[in-house]
Protein backbone atom coordinates (compact mmCIF):
# COMPACT_ATOMS: atom_id res chain seq x y z
CA UNK A 1 0.00 0.00 0.00
CA UNK A 2 1.33 3.23 -1.02
CA UNK A 3 2.57 5.63 1.70
CA UNK A 4 0.18 8.36 0.59
CA UNK A 5 -2.86 5.79 1.09
CA UNK A 6 -4.38 5.07 4.87
CA UNK A 7 -7.43 2.99 3.48
CA UNK A 8 -7.50 0.13 1.17
CA UNK A 9 -10.99 -1.44 0.53
CA UNK A 10 -10.54 -4.33 -1.65
CA UNK A 11 -13.93 -6.53 -2.36
CA UNK A 12 -15.71 -5.79 0.65
CA UNK A 13 -18.99 -7.71 1.78
CA UNK A 14 -21.19 -7.81 4.43
CA UNK A 15 -24.00 -10.48 4.10
CA UNK A 16 -26.80 -10.71 7.06
CA UNK A 17 -29.95 -13.44 7.48
CA UNK A 18 -32.82 -12.28 6.66
CA UNK A 19 -34.59 -13.57 9.25
CA UNK A 20 -38.38 -12.71 7.76
CA UNK A 21 -37.82 -14.84 5.24
CA UNK A 22 -37.06 -18.37 7.43
CA UNK A 23 -40.11 -19.75 8.59
CA UNK A 24 -41.13 -19.64 12.07
CA UNK A 25 -40.34 -16.34 14.53
CA UNK A 26 -39.59 -18.22 17.70
CA UNK A 27 -36.34 -18.41 19.62
CA UNK A 28 -35.76 -21.68 18.18
CA UNK A 29 -35.68 -19.93 14.60
CA UNK A 30 -33.76 -17.01 15.75
CA UNK A 31 -31.51 -18.82 16.95
CA UNK A 32 -30.75 -20.94 14.20
CA UNK A 33 -30.34 -17.59 12.03
CA UNK A 34 -27.97 -16.05 14.43
CA UNK A 35 -26.08 -19.34 13.84
CA UNK A 36 -26.26 -19.56 9.70
CA UNK A 37 -24.71 -16.17 10.00
CA UNK A 38 -21.56 -16.83 11.80
CA UNK A 39 -21.19 -20.40 10.30
CA UNK A 40 -21.53 -21.43 6.97
CA UNK A 41 -21.31 -24.62 6.46
CA UNK A 42 -25.06 -24.55 8.32
CA UNK A 43 -26.63 -22.12 4.72
CA UNK A 44 -29.23 -24.34 3.29
CA UNK A 45 -30.53 -21.11 0.98
CA UNK A 46 -29.25 -18.29 -0.99
CA UNK A 47 -32.35 -16.28 -0.13
CA UNK A 48 -32.15 -16.47 3.42
CA UNK A 49 -29.46 -14.05 2.88
CA UNK A 50 -29.27 -10.44 1.76
CA UNK A 51 -26.12 -8.62 1.11
CA UNK A 52 -25.71 -4.85 2.86
CA UNK A 53 -22.79 -4.44 0.88
CA UNK A 54 -21.31 -6.40 -2.20
CA UNK A 55 -17.58 -5.93 -3.75
CA UNK A 56 -17.00 -2.49 -2.29
CA UNK A 57 -13.69 -1.38 -3.46
CA UNK A 58 -11.64 2.05 -2.76
CA UNK A 59 -8.79 3.70 -1.79
CA UNK A 60 -8.65 6.90 0.26
CA UNK A 61 -5.68 9.38 0.46
CA UNK A 62 -3.54 10.84 3.78
CA UNK A 63 -5.83 14.02 4.44
CA UNK A 64 -8.57 13.40 2.08
CA UNK A 65 -11.68 14.37 2.69
CA UNK A 66 -14.34 11.35 1.43
CA UNK A 67 -18.32 11.98 1.38
CA UNK A 68 -20.26 8.96 1.22
CA UNK A 69 -23.92 9.09 -0.15
CA UNK A 70 -26.79 6.94 -0.24
CA UNK A 71 -30.14 6.70 0.36
CA UNK A 72 -31.72 4.95 4.04
CA UNK A 73 -30.31 0.89 3.60
CA UNK A 74 -27.52 1.24 0.81
CA UNK A 75 -25.02 0.05 2.89
CA UNK A 76 -23.40 3.00 4.27
CA UNK A 77 -24.17 2.60 7.83
CA UNK A 78 -22.56 -1.24 7.41
CA UNK A 79 -19.64 0.59 5.55
CA UNK A 80 -18.71 2.46 8.12
CA UNK A 81 -18.94 -0.35 11.25
CA UNK A 82 -17.03 -2.54 9.37
CA UNK A 83 -14.45 0.05 8.43
CA UNK A 84 -14.52 0.96 12.88
CA UNK A 85 -13.86 -2.76 13.83
CA UNK A 86 -17.47 -3.06 14.97
CA UNK A 87 -18.52 -5.61 12.28
CA UNK A 88 -16.09 -8.09 10.58
CA UNK A 89 -16.88 -8.36 6.63
CA UNK A 90 -18.25 -11.92 4.89
CA UNK A 91 -15.85 -11.53 2.30
CA UNK A 92 -13.23 -9.07 1.05
CA UNK A 93 -10.65 -7.08 3.43
CA UNK A 94 -10.35 -3.42 4.65
CA UNK A 95 -6.46 -2.05 5.38
CA UNK A 96 -6.43 1.46 7.61
CA UNK A 97 -3.38 2.85 8.72
CA UNK A 98 -3.27 4.60 12.27
CA UNK A 99 -5.86 5.52 14.80
CA UNK A 100 -9.65 5.13 14.38
CA UNK A 101 -11.74 7.77 15.71
CA UNK A 102 -15.50 7.07 15.27
CA UNK A 103 -19.02 8.84 15.32
CA UNK A 104 -21.33 6.13 13.85
CA UNK A 105 -24.18 7.28 15.75
CA UNK A 106 -25.39 9.53 19.01
CA UNK A 107 -23.07 8.67 22.06
CA UNK A 108 -20.96 6.08 20.28
CA UNK A 109 -18.55 4.45 22.71
CA UNK A 110 -20.12 6.52 25.82
CA UNK A 111 -21.19 4.68 28.93
CA UNK A 112 -24.57 5.94 30.15
CA UNK A 113 -24.15 5.86 33.65
CA UNK A 114 -20.60 7.57 33.32
CA UNK A 115 -20.19 11.06 33.39
CA UNK A 116 -18.98 13.58 30.43
CA UNK A 117 -15.81 13.74 31.88
CA UNK A 118 -15.18 10.25 32.42
CA UNK A 119 -16.99 9.86 29.18
CA UNK A 120 -13.83 11.63 27.66
CA UNK A 121 -11.06 9.43 29.66
CA UNK A 122 -13.03 6.69 28.47
CA UNK A 123 -12.82 7.42 25.05
CA UNK A 124 -9.31 8.21 25.01
CA UNK A 125 -8.07 5.00 26.52
CA UNK A 126 -10.21 3.29 23.42
CA UNK A 127 -7.76 5.33 21.26
CA UNK A 128 -4.67 3.99 23.46
CA UNK A 129 -4.30 7.35 24.89
CA UNK A 130 -2.75 8.18 28.55
CA UNK A 131 -4.87 10.01 31.26
CA UNK A 132 -2.08 12.75 30.67
CA UNK A 133 -3.00 12.87 26.78
CA UNK A 134 -6.08 13.10 27.56
CA UNK A 135 -5.68 15.63 30.15
CA UNK A 136 -3.69 17.71 27.88
CA UNK A 137 -7.21 17.89 25.46
CA UNK A 138 -9.69 18.31 28.00
CA UNK A 139 -10.44 21.94 28.54
CA UNK A 140 -10.39 22.04 24.43
CA UNK A 141 -13.10 19.27 23.79
CA UNK A 142 -14.57 20.35 26.63
CA UNK A 143 -15.09 24.22 25.33
CA UNK A 144 -15.49 23.38 22.03
CA UNK A 145 -18.57 21.14 22.63
CA UNK A 146 -20.15 24.07 24.86
CA UNK A 147 -21.68 21.96 27.46
CA UNK A 148 -19.01 22.72 30.90
CA UNK A 149 -21.72 22.82 33.32
CA UNK A 150 -23.25 19.33 32.28
CA UNK A 151 -19.90 17.92 32.16
CA UNK A 152 -20.07 15.89 35.44
CA UNK A 153 -23.62 14.54 35.39
CA UNK A 154 -24.39 11.30 33.48
CA UNK A 155 -24.43 11.26 30.29
CA UNK A 156 -27.80 9.08 30.14
CA UNK A 157 -29.25 12.72 31.11
CA UNK A 158 -28.38 14.23 28.04
CA UNK A 159 -29.99 15.55 25.50
CA UNK A 160 -29.30 14.00 21.60
CA UNK A 161 -27.77 17.36 21.09
CA UNK A 162 -25.55 17.37 24.17
CA UNK A 163 -24.63 13.85 23.27
CA UNK A 164 -23.28 14.86 19.90
CA UNK A 165 -21.84 18.03 20.36
CA UNK A 166 -19.89 16.10 23.20
CA UNK A 167 -19.30 12.73 21.31
CA UNK A 168 -18.18 14.98 17.59
CA UNK A 169 -15.47 16.61 20.37
CA UNK A 170 -14.23 14.14 21.73
CA UNK A 171 -13.86 12.08 18.05
CA UNK A 172 -12.39 14.84 16.75
CA UNK A 173 -9.81 16.47 19.35
CA UNK A 174 -8.03 13.55 20.64
CA UNK A 175 -5.59 12.38 18.27
CA UNK A 176 -6.71 10.28 15.44
CA UNK A 177 -5.51 9.95 12.06
CA UNK A 178 -8.80 8.51 10.44
CA UNK A 179 -11.74 10.01 11.63
CA UNK A 180 -15.53 8.81 10.37
CA UNK A 181 -18.16 10.61 10.98
CA UNK A 182 -21.84 9.34 10.04
CA UNK A 183 -24.48 12.31 10.59
CA UNK A 184 -22.51 14.59 12.69
CA UNK A 185 -24.19 17.06 11.22
CA UNK A 186 -28.05 15.99 11.87
CA UNK A 187 -28.10 17.08 15.47
CA UNK A 188 -26.91 20.20 17.03
CA UNK A 189 -27.52 23.41 16.01
CA UNK A 190 -26.54 25.51 13.21
CA UNK A 191 -23.68 27.50 15.13
CA UNK A 192 -22.66 23.76 16.70
CA UNK A 193 -22.78 22.48 13.14
CA UNK A 194 -20.77 25.23 11.43
CA UNK A 195 -18.25 25.10 14.16
CA UNK A 196 -18.21 21.45 13.47
CA UNK A 197 -17.73 22.11 9.26
CA UNK A 198 -14.64 24.54 10.18
CA UNK A 199 -13.01 21.81 12.30
CA UNK A 200 -13.25 19.12 10.04
CA UNK A 201 -12.00 21.36 7.13
CA UNK A 202 -8.55 22.34 9.83
CA UNK A 203 -8.59 18.57 10.74
CA UNK A 204 -7.88 17.77 7.17
CA UNK A 205 -5.16 20.46 6.59
CA UNK A 206 -3.22 19.07 9.48
CA UNK A 207 -3.50 15.46 7.40
CA UNK A 208 -6.28 13.54 9.31
CA UNK A 209 -8.05 11.59 6.85
CA UNK A 210 -11.84 11.69 6.90
CA UNK A 211 -15.03 9.62 5.76
CA UNK A 212 -17.94 11.82 6.35
CA UNK A 213 -21.49 9.99 5.82
CA UNK A 214 -24.31 13.13 5.88
CA UNK A 215 -28.17 13.46 3.88
CA UNK A 216 -26.79 17.06 4.34
CA UNK A 217 -25.92 17.64 0.99
CA UNK A 218 -24.64 21.06 1.10
CA UNK A 219 -22.25 20.16 4.07
CA UNK A 220 -20.85 17.69 1.41
CA UNK A 221 -20.37 19.93 -1.21
CA UNK A 222 -18.67 22.25 0.66
CA UNK A 223 -16.63 20.08 3.24
CA UNK A 224 -15.62 17.07 0.86
CA UNK A 225 -12.97 16.81 -2.22
CA UNK A 226 -14.05 13.16 -3.47
CA UNK A 227 -17.27 11.06 -2.91
CA UNK A 228 -19.06 7.88 -4.42
CA UNK A 229 -22.67 6.95 -4.06
CA UNK A 230 -23.57 3.51 -2.34
CA UNK A 231 -26.95 1.98 -3.87
CA UNK A 232 -28.29 -1.12 -2.77
CA UNK A 233 -24.60 -2.00 -1.03
CA UNK A 234 -22.81 -1.45 -4.60
CA UNK A 235 -20.35 1.60 -5.36
CA UNK A 236 -22.78 3.41 -8.22
CA UNK A 237 -20.79 6.41 -8.88
CA UNK A 238 -17.31 7.84 -7.79
CA UNK A 239 -15.78 11.43 -8.58
CA UNK A 240 -14.94 14.86 -6.77
CA UNK A 241 -17.73 15.76 -4.19
CA UNK A 242 -19.88 18.26 -6.74
CA UNK A 243 -19.99 15.39 -9.09
CA UNK A 244 -21.30 13.15 -6.68
CA UNK A 245 -23.75 15.16 -4.73
CA UNK A 246 -25.39 16.80 -8.56
CA UNK A 247 -25.70 12.83 -9.56
CA UNK A 248 -27.12 11.62 -6.23
CA UNK A 249 -29.87 14.84 -6.05
CA UNK A 250 -30.38 13.54 -9.80
CA UNK A 251 -31.26 10.28 -8.53
CA UNK A 252 -33.41 10.64 -5.62
CA UNK A 253 -35.30 13.12 -7.85
CA UNK A 254 -35.16 10.90 -10.49
CA UNK A 255 -33.87 13.51 -13.14
CA UNK A 256 -32.35 12.40 -16.42
CA UNK A 257 -28.62 13.23 -17.67
CA UNK A 258 -28.93 16.99 -19.12
CA UNK A 259 -27.16 15.45 -22.19
CA UNK A 260 -30.53 14.99 -23.63
CA UNK A 261 -31.88 17.77 -25.27
CA UNK A 262 -35.69 18.93 -25.33
CA UNK A 263 -37.33 21.35 -27.41
CA UNK A 264 -40.33 24.27 -26.29
CA UNK A 265 -43.37 21.55 -26.38
CA UNK A 266 -43.18 18.03 -24.98
CA UNK A 267 -45.91 15.18 -24.15
CA UNK A 268 -46.28 14.36 -20.73
CA UNK A 269 -49.01 11.64 -20.99
CA UNK A 270 -45.70 9.07 -21.24
CA UNK A 271 -43.05 10.55 -19.30
CA UNK A 272 -41.76 8.30 -16.41
CA UNK A 273 -44.06 9.52 -13.07
CA UNK A 274 -41.99 10.14 -9.87
CA UNK A 275 -42.17 7.14 -7.96
CA UNK A 276 -43.25 5.33 -11.13
CA UNK A 277 -47.16 6.27 -10.06
CA UNK A 278 -49.22 4.59 -13.35
CA UNK A 279 -52.16 7.71 -12.58
CA UNK A 280 -51.78 10.65 -15.85
CA UNK A 281 -53.06 13.30 -15.33
CA UNK A 282 -50.66 15.40 -16.74
CA UNK A 283 -51.08 15.25 -20.42
CA UNK A 284 -48.52 18.17 -21.95
CA UNK A 285 -46.39 21.22 -20.88
CA UNK A 286 -44.70 23.82 -23.19
CA UNK A 287 -43.02 27.49 -22.53
CA UNK A 288 -43.13 30.78 -24.57
CA UNK A 289 -41.82 33.69 -24.19
CA UNK A 290 -42.74 37.46 -24.09
CA UNK A 291 -44.41 37.89 -27.35
CA UNK A 292 -46.43 34.31 -27.06
CA UNK A 293 -43.58 32.29 -29.56
CA UNK A 294 -42.86 28.65 -28.45
CA UNK A 295 -39.43 28.74 -26.59
CA UNK A 296 -37.32 27.42 -23.84
CA UNK A 297 -34.35 29.38 -24.48
CA UNK A 298 -34.65 33.56 -21.96
CA UNK A 299 -32.33 35.49 -20.70
CA UNK A 300 -32.32 36.06 -16.45
CA UNK A 301 -35.02 39.02 -16.35
CA UNK A 302 -37.36 37.89 -19.27
CA UNK A 303 -40.72 36.80 -18.77
CA UNK A 304 -41.59 33.24 -19.13
CA UNK A 305 -44.83 31.70 -19.76
CA UNK A 306 -45.76 27.79 -18.46
CA UNK A 307 -48.21 26.09 -19.74
CA UNK A 308 -49.65 22.88 -19.12
CA UNK A 309 -52.54 20.54 -20.31
CA UNK A 310 -54.26 17.80 -17.71
CA UNK A 311 -56.98 15.73 -17.54
CA UNK A 312 -58.41 16.87 -13.80
CA UNK A 313 -62.24 14.71 -13.52
CA UNK A 314 -61.78 13.79 -9.65
CA UNK A 315 -59.32 15.55 -7.73
CA UNK A 316 -60.78 18.06 -4.99
CA UNK A 317 -58.99 21.52 -4.23
CA UNK A 318 -56.27 20.55 -6.87
CA UNK A 319 -52.56 22.49 -6.75
CA UNK A 320 -49.90 22.67 -8.69
CA UNK A 321 -46.00 23.35 -7.87
CA UNK A 322 -43.20 23.58 -10.46
CA UNK A 323 -39.73 22.76 -9.18
CA UNK A 324 -36.50 24.66 -11.39
CA UNK A 325 -33.88 22.55 -10.82
CA UNK A 326 -30.42 22.97 -11.15
CA UNK A 327 -27.34 21.05 -13.41
CA UNK A 328 -26.10 20.12 -9.96
CA UNK A 329 -29.84 18.94 -8.61
CA UNK A 330 -30.89 21.71 -6.21
CA UNK A 331 -33.96 23.35 -6.39
CA UNK A 332 -33.19 26.99 -7.65
CA UNK A 333 -36.62 28.23 -7.44
CA UNK A 334 -40.20 26.75 -6.34
CA UNK A 335 -43.61 27.85 -7.81
CA UNK A 336 -46.60 27.16 -6.14
CA UNK A 337 -50.12 27.87 -6.96
CA UNK A 338 -51.22 27.89 -3.57
CA UNK A 339 -49.24 31.25 -2.64
CA UNK A 340 -51.96 32.83 -5.04
CA UNK A 341 -54.95 31.00 -3.76
CA UNK A 342 -55.46 29.40 -7.62
CA UNK A 343 -57.26 26.34 -8.15
CA UNK A 344 -57.41 24.54 -11.44
CA UNK A 345 -61.13 23.75 -12.55
CA UNK A 346 -61.96 20.18 -13.32
CA UNK A 347 -62.48 18.40 -16.70
CA UNK A 348 -59.38 18.83 -19.69
CA UNK A 349 -58.01 22.34 -19.25
CA UNK A 350 -54.85 24.33 -20.07
CA UNK A 351 -53.34 26.20 -16.94
CA UNK A 352 -50.67 29.17 -17.63
CA UNK A 353 -48.28 30.00 -15.18
CA UNK A 354 -46.45 33.13 -15.95
CA UNK A 355 -43.36 34.87 -14.64
CA UNK A 356 -42.49 38.19 -15.45
CA UNK A 357 -39.05 37.95 -14.52
CA UNK A 358 -37.60 35.16 -14.12
CA UNK A 359 -34.53 36.31 -12.64
CA UNK A 360 -32.38 32.80 -12.52
CA UNK A 361 -28.54 32.77 -13.05
CA UNK A 362 -27.63 31.61 -16.12
CA UNK A 363 -27.70 27.98 -16.45
CA UNK A 364 -29.55 24.89 -17.83
CA UNK A 365 -32.70 23.70 -15.75
CA UNK A 366 -34.87 21.25 -15.77
CA UNK A 367 -38.74 21.45 -14.34
CA UNK A 368 -40.42 19.09 -12.09
CA UNK A 369 -44.35 19.58 -12.48
CA UNK A 370 -46.32 18.44 -9.71
CA UNK A 371 -50.14 18.06 -9.22
CA UNK A 372 -52.22 17.04 -6.23
CA UNK A 373 -54.96 17.80 -3.70
CA UNK A 374 -54.38 20.43 -1.10
CA UNK A 375 -57.04 19.83 1.74
CA UNK A 376 -56.62 20.80 5.32
CA UNK A 377 -53.61 22.11 5.26
CA UNK A 378 -51.70 19.04 3.20
CA UNK A 379 -50.32 18.43 0.14
CA UNK A 380 -51.48 14.85 -1.75
CA UNK A 381 -49.97 14.12 -4.45
CA UNK A 382 -51.97 12.78 -7.70
CA UNK A 383 -49.38 12.45 -10.25
CA UNK A 384 -45.75 14.10 -10.74
CA UNK A 385 -43.29 13.97 -13.47
CA UNK A 386 -39.58 14.94 -12.38
CA UNK A 387 -38.18 15.63 -15.77
CA UNK A 388 -40.80 17.85 -17.26
CA UNK A 389 -38.81 20.09 -19.43
CA UNK A 390 -35.58 22.01 -19.98
CA UNK A 391 -35.18 25.65 -19.69
CA UNK A 392 -32.22 27.32 -21.22
CA UNK A 393 -31.37 31.17 -19.09
CA UNK A 394 -28.33 33.35 -20.13
CA UNK A 395 -26.90 36.43 -18.48
CA UNK A 396 -28.04 39.31 -19.60
CA UNK A 397 -25.31 41.10 -22.69
CA UNK A 398 -25.23 44.70 -20.79
CA UNK A 399 -24.40 43.11 -17.34
CA UNK A 400 -21.14 44.15 -15.67
CA UNK A 401 -18.38 41.89 -14.30
CA UNK A 402 -18.19 39.38 -12.66
CA UNK A 403 -21.56 38.85 -14.43
CA UNK A 404 -22.12 35.66 -12.36
CA UNK A 405 -19.97 33.90 -9.92
CA UNK A 406 -20.40 29.66 -9.46
CA UNK A 407 -21.76 28.69 -6.28
CA UNK A 408 -23.10 32.27 -5.14
CA UNK A 409 -26.40 31.57 -5.28
CA UNK A 410 -29.29 31.13 -8.19
CA UNK A 411 -31.06 34.59 -8.37
CA UNK A 412 -29.67 37.29 -10.49
CA UNK A 413 -31.03 39.92 -8.93
CA UNK A 414 -31.07 43.76 -10.29
CA UNK A 415 -30.61 46.46 -7.69
CA UNK A 416 -30.19 50.21 -8.07
CA UNK A 417 -27.00 51.78 -6.32
CA UNK A 418 -26.70 55.39 -5.10
CA UNK A 419 -24.34 57.63 -3.49
CA UNK A 420 -24.49 60.48 -1.30
CA UNK A 421 -21.80 62.41 0.27
CA UNK A 422 -21.70 63.03 4.11
CA UNK A 423 -21.83 66.89 4.88
CA UNK A 424 -19.33 68.27 7.32
CA UNK A 425 -22.56 69.07 9.59
CA UNK A 426 -23.49 65.37 9.70
CA UNK A 427 -20.09 64.38 11.18
CA UNK A 428 -20.82 66.85 14.53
Amino acid sequence: MSSDVVIRVEGLGKRYVASHRTEGSGLRTRFAAHLKEYLPMLRQREEDYFWALRDVSFEVKRGEILGILGSNGSGKSTLLKILSGITPPTEGRAWLRGRIGSLLEVGTGFHPEMTGRENIFFAGAMLGLSQREVRAKFDEIVDFSGIEEFIDMPVKRYSSGMYVRLAYSVASMLRSDILILDEVMAVGDSAFREKSQKNIAKAARDGRTILFVSHNIPAVKQICETGFILRRGKISYRGDAAGATATYLREIQQISDFAEPQGPDRDLSKAPRFDRTDRVILRRISMFDRNGRPSNEFTSGDRLTIKIELDNHDVQEPYFTIFFISETGERAMTLYSTHQHYKAPRGSTIVECAIERANLVAGTYRLIVDFGSFSMGQFQSMDCVADAITVTITSPVDWGPPRFVANQGYILQPATWTTRQILAMENN
